[in-house]
């Protein structure tokens, strides 16, 4: 396996320089090797997460190209569903990707992802001639994911529209997520008209938005410990979950069409996304330092996503509903209330 911490040798080497003080006759090169192995597979198994968390985040920001008029407001509430799709639910590992980890009775398996289920997959490692064992990480159990938030847009000048989005913290099975973020859209079927009053088969619009969120995947603890421990022995550590930090950035190209109480509207988006990682669990040094090299892995990720929807108007209401397709589907249902 190509080491995941290549690039991070001083920082490793402090890390374990300080397991080892820590530790004593502990082998530095079997720690190093040791977490290197548990941040590749922690960073397959978190990836899925991120990704899906994204296109919630990133879903329903608008429900029209048309502006909702100046200093009007457009009250919604929205409900997320996101299918987890069954090869998000896993990722495949191999002994010849660890560095001395060793899958417990097989060359390779199948094991879930944040996303996905139940396990009974071991890896053991040695440090300094010690057995260890650590069981694969468990996911929420969940073949849907929802949340519900508020979102609130006001008419500015120029046909331009500033929305705010809120949820609170909300639980999943045994995890959490929230989010809070604004976008701004810009009419853009504006500049193609010769009078003010004039109509274009379709309203175009532009938008970018920014959304902070947080996830929280709690499962099943999870100990480091010996595989036959010595009378004194505790674990290294126990670990019950892990923490998703991100700041997530959308940029859209919008189209729609009225006809009669029916709009029709469609989208192209393109996303950029940045990841903080966290380990949760039994405090303590093995885990404080984990959490140090841990944060050499935050990421950031683009991806494109398309969106197709239909609104329902009737009197100061109207029913929105959107389907976002990409690595993930999503379905975004709201109502909405227009206040004039």
């Amino acid at each position: 396996m190509q080491i995941l911490m290549h690039n991070y040798s001083i920082k490793l080497a402090f890390v374990c320089l300080a397991l080892v003080t820590s530790f004593s006759g502990r082998s530095q090169i079997d720690i190093t090797d040791a977490v290197n192995d548990m941040l590749y597979i922690s960073s397959k198994y978190v990836s899925p997460a991120a990704s899906a968390s994204v296109y919630q985040s990133s879903s329903s920001w608008y429900s029209s190209a048309e502006t909702i008029g100046k200093f009007k407001l457009d009250a919604s509430l929205h409900v997320n569903i996101l299918p987890i799709p069954n090869k998000q639910k896993t990722f495949s590992i191999s002994n010849n990707e660890l560095a001395t980890m060793e899958i417990r009775g097989a060359q390779s398996a199948v094991i879930p992802s944040a996303l996905g289920g139940h396990t009974e997959t071991f890896f053991d490692f040695n440090i300094d001639d010690e057995a260890y064992e650590w069981q694969a990480f468990e996911g929420i159990k969940q073949d849907v994911v929802t949340h519900p938030y508020l979102q609130v847009s006001i008419g500015l000048w120029k046909e331009t529209d500033v929305t705010f989005r809120y949820s609170p913290k909300v639980t999943i099975s045994t995890s959490s997520y929230d989010i809070f973020g604004a976008a701004l859209k810009h009419t853009i079927s504006q500049y193609f008209r010769k009078e003010a009053a004039d109509s274009t088969p379709f309203e175009l619009a532009v938008l970018a938005s920014y959304s902070m969120f947080n996830l929280n995947l709690y499962f099943d603890e999870v100990a480091v410990e010996p595989i036959d421990p010595k009378p004194g022995n505790i674990p290294l550590t126990t670990i019950n979950s892990i923490i998703i930090d991100a700041n997530s950035f959308l940029f859209q190209f919008i189209a729609s069409k009225k006809i009669n109480k029916l709009e029709f509207t469609g989208s192209l988006g393109y996303t950029y996304n940045e990841f903080n990682h966290k380990l949760g669990g039994q405090d303590g040094l093995f885990l404080d330092l984990f959490n140090e090299l841990l944060l050499l892995l935050d990421e950031s990720k683009t991806d494109f996503k398309g969106d197709l929807g239909v609104n329902y108007h009737f009197n100061k209401f109207y029913i929105s509903s959107m389907l976002s397709l990409g690595k993930f589907p999503n379905i975004n249902l709201a109502l909405h209330y227009k206040i004039f």
